[in-house]
Formats: C-alpha cells, sequence, structure tokens
C-alpha cells in the first residue's frame, strides 16, 4: 500500500504496525493519522489521539513511559542526535504543543504527571520535573522546573513548577511552588508564588509522597 511505503521510506510506523501497537494495549484512536517513527520507544497503556506526530531519526533518541495521554496536534521531535524522554501519567497537547530535540546533545527530559497545554513549544534544553506544567503559548528552551506534587495537589506550595501566559521563557529555573505569568518576555516577568493564584487553597505539611500524588 502507497501509505505504508511512505511511511516506511520516513522511518515511521506502517498502518500495521500501529495495529500490532494497539492490540498490545496502546489505544491508537486513528491509526492513519497517528505517525509514530520506528525508534521511539513506548510504555504501556499510552493514548495517541489522531493527528498526534512522533518523529526520531537515527541518530537521536525517543522515549516515552506509560498511561500518557497525547492529544490532537501534539508533535515530538528528535533530530540530529538529541534526545526526549517523557515520564508516565502526563497530559500533552490539549490545545496543541510541540516538542523539539534538534541537535547533538541536546535533551528535553519531562517527568510524571505534567500537563503541557495550549499550544507551548518545548525547545531542547529543557527539564520539566514532576508535577510541571507549561500553560499557553510559550517557547521555552534553557528551562530547569522543579519537580513536586500534580497540579490537582490541594497545597500549591507543593506542586511543581508553572509557566504559563505567553510569550519566551529562556534561561529561567524554578523551584516547587513556584510560577511565572509572562506575558511576551518571561525574564521580566516575576517569580511568584502558585498561592497567590489559590489563596483559598488549604496549607498542609510536606509528606515524603506530596511527589508521588496523581492527578
Amino acid at each position: 500500500m502507497i501509505i505504508d511505503e511512505q511511511r516506511t521510506a520516513r522511518g515511521l510506523r506502517t498502518v500495521a504496525e500501529l495495529l500490532e501497537l494497539a492490540e498490545a494495549g496502546t489505544i491508537i484512536l486513528d491509526p492513519y493519522s497517528v505517525l509514530l517513527g520506528t525508534r521511539v520507544r513506548l510504555g504501556e497503556g499510552n493514548v495517541l489521539y489522531p493527528g498526534v506526530v512522533i518523529e526520531c531519526d537515527p541518530d537521536s533518541s525517543c522515549e516515552l513511559g506509560s498511561d500518557n495521554a497525547l492529544l490532537p496536534g501534539t508533535f515530538i521531535a528528535a533530530s540530529g542526535g538529541g534526545s526526549i524522554v517523557i515520564g508516565d501519567n502526563n497530559r500533552i497537547g490539549e490545545g496543541g504543543a510541540r516538542i523539539m530535540a534538534g541537535t547533538a546533545g541536546a535533551q528535553v527530559r519531562i517527568g510524571d504527571r505534567t500537563r503541557l497545554s495550549s499550544s507551548p513549544v518545548i525547545v531542547a534544553p529543557v527539564e520539566l520535573g514532576d508535577g510541571c506544567q507549561v500553560l499557553g503559548q510559550i517557547t521555552a528552551q534553557q528551562v530547569q522546573l522543579a519537580g513536586g506534587a500534580a497540579y490537582s495537589h490541594p497545597d500549591p506550595d507543593h506542586r511543581g513548577a508553572v509557566l504559563k501566559g505567553f510569550g519566551k521563557a529562556r534561561g529561567l529555573t524554578l523551584e516547587v511552588g513556584e510560577v511565572v505569568n509572562g506575558s511576551g518576555d518571561f525574564g521580566t516577568a516575576p517569580i511568584e508564588r502558585q498561592r497567590r493564584y489559590h489563596p483559598e487553597a488549604p496549607s498542609l505539611p510536606a509528606a515524603p509522597d506530596a511527589a508521588s500524588t496523581s492527578a
């Protein structure tokens, strides 16, 4: 079939290979619109919505853990010796998202229970810890967000760090419970506590398993 020939020529799985993944437990809602590189490694129970693209060239690496939801408009590409590692239970691409590592040694690392929504562009090098969020049309590069509890944790002081708004975020490091609400240059925006946006939230003692709180 011509579609499969074209996919194979570009290092992508054929429709039949996607159906084999579906039979093994990956949820692929429309195998004709999903493009998945043959070198991409997937864990168990991932959900790939229509229009998801994950590419990985022969010089690069791309690995996803388990139970991730990749929504329509998600584009992930590792090329030129770059590396992308995504953990478990993440929700990526509500409103679109791009994640790219395109140079030798450049890496994007995304932990567990993160949320990327409303068209962010993540460009290596980037490290997003557990529970972190990037919300909005934000281009993030050379950013390190400290991991914490998931966004559903009742105490915002324990949640992973957050970028929200729109614009360019470059060279930022945020700690647990911090947020930057940017509008243009994130470097000129203040670093705030997430509690500022959730003043009625309870203040809870830090628990040893706070970072593992599920969404």
